[in-house]
């Protein structure tokens, strides 16, 4: 029987550590290894980082999920305020870079798109650092390398390639667009605009947003992040889907799936129209659209924290949300959410989703597609 004299720490091909056991015919191979430290340091220099996403293995994801998170880059660098889950202190100034550690290394260093470093953190095991002191709504590309120190010296392996983000794109606070910018927007994507709107509240698309920014306004929440969701849930309102143009559930409130068309908030209002200050079911049923927003919106606004105390009635799915949640944009994405926890390794970890949709890239779709194109209508 072979006797293993001692174990050895080897790299794994994602750059983790491990442990093996080393027979004892190998021992003298190794020690001659070891005589050269040269061939050491020519293979930590030789040595490129590899960047990961952070989710690969979220939501206890099933056999026929085939999509390879780690090759997503926009997950390199996610927007994230370190340590902190009070929503006060989250300020959209921050980004977290991930990467595979290398063995064998003292530590890492982030440099910036110029070259210079930013940041510096000690330990062979890190995974990832949190940039602070950022500006909002800005794009930074940053750089991963390891270092190795001895005697008071550095010797650095390869860097790796680019990583860029954008720090998040909060929902809570003031509008940074107007109603008319919405609608000439709007129009930009689409020449016409429902007529079944004109007995529903909002005859015209400028109707339509300035609803929206009263009822954004209304929850402390950013018109343009409820407005982008509106497009992209409903295809510039020619929904198409589930749920019908005539609901005025613009937020897909209820549209579970398997056909499930959500709440038709023309007879949702109706039945609640005390609620939501009309002074008789008809009332309500003419200002659907009204109800509507004004129902989203309100779940909009709990997902950004932005409130704290849910109103049933106004949003009857205001019971499924983790309050805060889900303060940027970007992270109303499942997978972009950093509260959504259950690695599919880890069958005895209770799996939670956090986010509003399970669409990859969803929050970052919003940011990319709808909000920035707008802001410039």
């Amino acid at each position: 029987m072979t006797k293993y004299l001692f174990y050895a720490i080897i790299e794994t091909k994602k750059g983790y550590p491990m442990k093996i056991r080393v027979p004892a015919a190998t021992l003298a191979v190794i020690m001659i290894i070891a005589a050269f430290p040269v061939s050491a340091h020519a293979s930590f220099t030789g040595t490129r980082i590899k960047l990961r996403s952070p989710y690969q293995d979220c939501m206890n994801r099933k056999a026929s999920d085939t999509y390879n998170y780690n090759n997503d880059t926009r997950d390199y660098v996610t927007p994230y305020d370190a340590d902190t889950d009070k929503i006060s202190k989250r300020t959209g100034t921050s980004l977290t870079i991930h990467w595979y550690p290398v063995y064998g290394s003292s530590g890492y260093e982030i440099l910036n798109k110029s070259g210079k470093v930013v940041k510096r953190i000690d330990g062979m095991d890190v995974n990832q650092i949190t940039i602070t002191g950022l500006k909002k709504h800005t794009r930074y590309t940053y750089y991963v390398r390891a270092y190795k120190k001895k005697g008071g010296k550095y010797t650095y392996s390869k860097k790796s390639k680019a990583a860029a983000g954008r720090t998040g794109y909060q929902i809570k606070g003031k509008s940074e667009v107007s109603a008319a910018q919405m609608a000439r927007y709007y129009k930009s994507k689409r020449s016409t605009y429902p007529s079944v709107y004109a007995s529903l509240g909002a005859p015209t698309i400028n109707d339509f947003t300035r609803i929206v920014y009263r009822e954004a306004e209304r929850y402390n929440i950013k018109a343009e992040a409820l407005f982008a969701q509106i497009c992209n849930e409903t295809g510039f309102l020619k929904f198409g889907g589930d749920v019908s143009i005539s609901q005025c559930n613009f937020g897909g409130v209820g549209a579970t799936g398997n056909g499930a068309s959500g709440i038709d908030f023309r007879s949702y209002g109706a039945s609640h129209y005390k609620a939501f200050g009309y002074s008789s079911a008809d009332q309500a049923r003419k200002h659907a659209v009204d109800v509507g927003i004004r129902s989203q919106a309100m779940h909009l606004a709990l997902y950004a924290g932005a409130i704290k105390t849910i109103d049933y009635t106004i949003d009857p799915r205001g019971k499924y949300v983790r309050i805060g949640n889900s303060p940027y944009v970007e992270w109303l994405g499942i997978k972009d959410n950093p509260y959504t926890t259950g690695e599919k390794h880890s069958p005895s970890y209770r799996a939670q989703t956090r986010g509003w949709a399970a669409a990859n890239n969803y929050g970052y779709t919003l940011v990319e597609k709808y909000i920035r194109p707008m802001k410039k209508a």
